[in-house]
């Protein structure tokens, strides 16, 4: 590949994985404004768990959240460094997953 082709590549992969990022924050932010109904109003059985576990209180959820998103992030870091071909499509899937995630919790 030429240069200014891995360049492209590369920089649309950090691009995708910090969008992805970004969504991960944004929802632990509003799981955080929101506190005080997010009881009620939490779809994920995982997340209603965590919640009841932590006796109605999100502190438990947004540990999850942040553990996840250190976790994937740096996952697909790993693989960016190892299989640079596969990151690409890895980190867009994961980004569309994300971008569904952001369109929920906007449009929702």
């Amino acid at each position: 590949m030429t240069s200014l082709v891995l360049h492209a590549r590369h920089a649309t992969f950090f691009a995708l994985w910090l969008f992805a990022i970004f969504v991960s924050v944004f929802d632990g932010y509003l799981a955080l404004h929101y506190r005080s109904t997010l009881e009620t109003d939490e779809l994920n059985p995982v997340g209603q768990m965590l919640i009841a576990l932590n006796g109605g209180q999100v502190w438990y959820l947004l540990a999850a959240k942040f553990a996840g998103t250190v976790i994937a992030a740096s996952l697909v870091l790993l693989i960016h460094a190892s299989h640079p071909r596969w990151s690409l499509p890895i980190a867009a899937a994961v980004a569309g997953s994300q971008l569904a995630l952001l369109l929920f919790l906007l449009l929702a």
